[in-house]
């Protein structure tokens, strides 16, 4: 690339998490990086430059505006030639991501999101993959919690596994402090657009575009789970979680699969609810809400009242600071295999035998985690080019960054991948 480009721009600065993922730069190891900002509304950037600017104790008047608008595909491909790697911010994905790909794809910058759509991305990956790999170039999705933390903690996994893992069930624990807590209006409104649409995403046809080959999974699969179940090992109330994960983890076990031959795994993802009560609640009120959100007029009252159709858990205004500061989480993956390691075509002839438990953690997930996992993904591109899949394209985060440095840049943030070794996880709850 141009060695006039821009290491790094910011596409959708003055967001919420947009500002954060600026200053979580500047605050970092990495703030000798060059950078500059992007979006619509030029008084607003400098208004975002003097706020971040005032919390990191720094003077960022002079850094460099580019105007870009997802609506004006002259305005993205000028900004896709001033950077190297584009980190784009601006949701929901579905209404303003493609443009922002393509640009970047065809003016030769890589670009990083923070979407859990799979539909969105998924779709980027076929009709994407192929010019990505022509002009070089990565486009890498999922960067932020949504869904860096499990893709690359089942990497991690199936690394520390010693003979041949069959399947993984994971379970997100996340840990509130006295302050509460609350998710900015633009991931309801991506809520909200994701269940509405789902009927018309196609994304049998689409998968089997992106994943034409059938992958040798085990015939041994994960036990089956009722709506809510007791977890003895994070001794809660577990159910199905229903984000992005298990959709990034399959086409990053298919990846490793065609490109790498080894075996897939199957994967379950749950949470863990803070209460036998709101494990319960969690499906309730997402059933309802699907139903709601297929009405027009339904629909748009609910996207004015984020609040109230949530019970209080999105908001306007998003998290304070304190409730940021105060929030963590652990993301425990348990793992079922055998010792023995058999070709990936050969099938085990016995049900595994063999548990390894490792588990994530790390800060604020939604906000301050997302924040670090996307500079350490941005950074990653930027210095680990010869150890990322040759020559390019759409990846998940395992599958580009699998073989990379990111799980030190990410231990700097507070992010750790460990195996929990002494067979019980009360000591570590």
């Amino acid at each position: 690339m141009a060695s006039d480009r821009f290491d790094l721009v910011f596409y959708g600065v003055t967001g919420f998490t947009g500002s954060l993922l600026l200053e979580y730069l500047i605050k970092s190891e990495y703030a000798n990086v060059t950078f500059a900002v992007a979006g619509r509304n030029v008084d607003r950037i400098r208004s975002t430059l003097v706020a971040v600017g005032e919390r990191c104790g720094e003077d960022l008047t002079s850094t460099k505006i580019i105007v870009a608008d997802s609506g004006n595909p002259a305005s993205l491909a000028e900004m896709a030639k001033q950077a190297k790697v584009i980190i784009n911010a601006v949701g929901p994905y579905r209404l303003h991501g493609e443009a922002v790909v393509k640009a970047a794809i065809e003016n030769g910058a890589h670009h990083i999101d923070i979407a859990g759509e799979p539909a969105w991305l998924e779709k980027m990956e076929m009709k994407f993959n192929q010019l990505a790999r022509e002009k070089k170039v990565f486009v890498v999705g999922a960067c932020g919690f949504d869904s860096l933390p499990c893709d690359l903690g089942i990497h991690f996994l199936k690394r520390k596994f010693k003979g041949d893992l069959c399947y993984v069930e994971t379970m997100i624990q996340i840990h509130y402090g006295k302050a509460g807590y609350s998710i900015s209006s633009t991931t309801y409104d991506t809520l909200i657009h994701g269940l509405s649409e789902e009927r018309i995403d196609e994304l049998r046809r689409v998968r089997n575009a992106i994943m034409p080959e059938k992958m040798p999974l085990s015939e041994f699969k994960p036990p089956k789970r009722s709506t809510v179940w007791y977890s003895p090992e994070t001794n809660g109330y577990a159910t199905t979680f229903y984000g992005a994960d298990k959709s990034i983890v399959t086409r990053s076990q298919y990846f490793d699969f065609e490109r790498n031959q080894r075996r897939p795994v199957r994967v379950e993802t749950y949470f863990r609810g803070q209460n036998c009560f709101w494990a319960n609640a969690q499906p309730l009120w997402l059933g309802a809400f699907r139903n709601l959100v297929q009405y027009s007029w339904t629909r748009e009252f609910m996207k004015k009242h984020p609040e109230l159709f949530s019970f209080g858990m999105f908001s306007k205004g998003g998290p304070s600071r304190e409730q940021l500061n105060q929030t963590s989480f652990t993301y425990w993956f348990f793992g079922q295999g055998w010792n023995e390691k058999l070709p990936v075509d050969e099938e085990h002839s016995s049900p595994p035998d063999v548990r390894v438990v490792t588990r994530c953690v790390g800060p604020d997930p939604a906000y301050l985690s997302t924040a670090a996992c996307v500079v350490s993904s941005a950074v990653t591109l930027l210095e680990d080019g010869d150890l990322l899949p040759k020559p390019g394209g759409v990846f998940t985060t395992a599958s580009a960054f699998g073989n990379t440095r990111i799980y030190e840049r990410l231990a700097a943030f507070g992010i750790t991948f460990d195996v929990v070794k002494d067979g019980s996880l009360k000591a570590h709850l």
